[in-house]
This record gives C-alpha cells, sequence and structure tokens, in this order.
C-alpha cells in the first residue's frame, strides 16, 4: 500500500479480511463460496480521474470466502484527508484496503520504495516473512507483517501496477485463524488489479528532471550537501571529486505544488574556488559563478 507519501505514505488507509481458511476442506464443511460476479454496471472505476468510497467495493464478501476467511463489517470509506488520490476502506477487527493513484509511474514507483523502506525501519528488530513479487499483474509487490497491529497476527500486502498502489491488510480472527496469509492477500490484490485493469497504466502528470552541478579549481570538495526534492532528505558527500552531479527524477504529485531546491559545496581550502548550479527540465534555475572556500544554491520549483 502507499503510505504515503507513502509510502509515506507511504499513507496509511486500506481494507482486508479475517477468518480461517486453506488449501485443503475438512470433511463436512461446505465449500467456500466461488468469487463474486461482477455487479450490474460493472465493478467500480474512478470517477474523473479521481478514486472514490464506491471502489470499496472491488472487493466482496466472496472473495474472502473463497480463501475460507470471513470479512466483518466495514467500519470507514473515503478519500485521503491530505488531498491525494487515496481512498481507504477499514473494517471491524483491523481489516484494511487502500487504493492510492499518483500522477505517474515514477511517482507511485516512488513513493513504493519509500513505503518499503519505511515498513523494513518499522520491523527492526521484529519477526519479518518479507516476500517480494507475490502479486500476480503488478510491476512490484511485497508481502509481510503487517506494522500497523501490535504482532504477527496481522499481515499485509502492497503492490504497485504503473501509477496505481494498492495495499491489503489481513487482521486475523484467533478462532479462525488464516492457514495461507500471503496466497490470500497476493490472490485478492490481483482481484483488485483485474477489476481496474487500465488504472494506472496511462500517466496524467510530468516527470520532471532535476540536476545538481557543483564545481571548481580544486580536484575534490571537502563536503556537497544537498536536498532531495522527492524524499525531501539532506544529503551530505565527503571527499568528492570534482566536477560533480546529480540526477534524479521529480514527480508531478499535485500535492506539494512547490519543490525546495539546494546544493552546496566547500573546498578544501579558503582558496579553492567552488560553484554551483541547479537545472529542471534542462533550464538552469540558479546558478553561482566558483568563489572561494563555499558555494550554496537554491530555488524553490513550482511544478
Amino acid at each position: 500500500m502507499i503510505r504515503t507519501v507513502a509510502a509515506s505514505g507511504a499513507l496509511a488507509l486500506a481494507l482486508a479480511g479475517c477468518g480461517g481458511g486453506g488449501k485443503d476442506k475438512p470433511a463436512g464443511k461446505a465449500p467456500a463460496k466461488p468469487a463474486a460476479e461482477a455487479p450490474a454496471g460493472g465493478w467500480p472505476q474512478p470517477e474523473n480521474g479521481r478514486l472514490t468510497a464506491k471502489m470499496c467495493g472491488l472487493l466482496t464478501d466472496g472473495d474472502y470466502a473463497k480463501y475460507g476467511h470471513q470479512r466483518m463489517p466495514q467500519e470507514n470509506a473515503g478519500p485521503a484527508q491530505d488531498g491525494s488520490n487515496t481512498v481507504g476502506c477499514t473494517y471491524m477487527l483491523g481489516d484494511q484496503l487502500t487504493l492510492s493513484l499518483q500522477k505517474s509511474a515514477q511517482g507511485a514507483k516512488i513513493a513504493f520504495k519509500q513505503g518499503l523502506d519505511d515498513h523494513k525501519d518499522r520491523l527492526k528488530g521484529k519477526p519479518s516473512v518479507l516476500a517480494p513479487n507475490v502479486v500476480q499483474g503488478a510491476d512490484e509487490s511485497w508481502f509481510d507483517y503487517s506494522t500497523l497491529g501490535g504482532g504477527p497476527t496481522e499481515y499485509e500486502v502492497e503492490a504497485r501496477r504503473g501509477a496505481l498502489t494498492v495495499g491489503i491488510v489481513l487482521s486475523e480472527v484467533p478462532q479462525h485463524p488464516d492457514k495461507d496469509p500471503k496466497a490470500m492477500l497476493a490472490g485478492l490484490a490481483a482481484l483488485v488489479l483485474q477489476r481496474i485493469p487500465n488504472v494506472g497504466k496511462a500517466d496524467t502528470g510530468i516527470v520532471h528532471q532535476v540536476k545538481y552541478v557543483v564545481w571548481g579549481s580544486g580536484a575534490t570538495a571537502m563536503q556537497v550537501v544537498y536536498n532531495d526534492p522527492v524524499s525531501t532528505k539532506t544529503v551530505t558527500l565527503k571527499n568528492v571529486k570534482l566536477p560533480w552531479h546529480k540526477e534524479f527524477p521529480m514527480p508531478d504529485t499535485g500535492n506539494q505544488p512547490t519543490a525546495a531546491l539546494s546544493v552546496s559545496g566547500a573546498g578544501a581550502t579558503p582558496t579553492v574556488l567552488v560553484g554551483c548550479e541547479i537545472f529542471v527540465d534542462g533550464k538552469s534555475v540558479q546558478k553561482k559563478a566558483p568563489d572561494g572556500g563555499l558555494t550554496f544554491c537554491d530555488a524553490d520549483y513550482h511544478t
């Protein structure tokens, strides 16, 4: 899921189910219900490019029953409060579903990575069953214990296809433990992707290209510091060979219309001349000619 960013967020809205199930059915029990047929009018799709609460209906009680799992009643459904194109559905006992649509596949790819990095940080020193590439039809996906709950009885799956990310959390009911939560969550995520086959496949926003440059009269800079416009983290490099440059994509998310760009360089001595420049889509937006000892470039770029 995108904990968006989301990430990071990164994003912590969602759905899932509860109950028991497995590959083999005990004698005397009724077989699991088949996956649901499409409702009249088809499965809910985005409206005017926006995800809606109706899309919580992309998964049904029958879909969960297919895996021998009873889904609890829904508690909440609606869009994210941060203005992102995200909708979340929560169910009793902690089950969740999140759908998030970025303006570009690159934006979703960055958010997916940030969400996975955040997940790993939160599970440091704790049990993990992290497994990659588990969802059919996704460009990338992972499964693990959920960090939203309090122990290894909750699981989650995150999947990305193009600009779309899907996250499902399963909160296990103790009296009906799920025998194979990975197969269940991977199967449910694949169903979501099948039922909205075109969502996320076309970019609707621009991916800008940012380039930082530092150069000077010396062979190396004692230090280069820059702000990553995507993660917003400050990065410090030591003993950098000059000239130096760094490039990265900067997707237009629509949530942060202004990106803070900055880079600085410091020479080994005050007599070493150091200059800097910032480019966006090949156009210079800030430049400082080489000067003694230290240089700093910054710009607020409106995406």
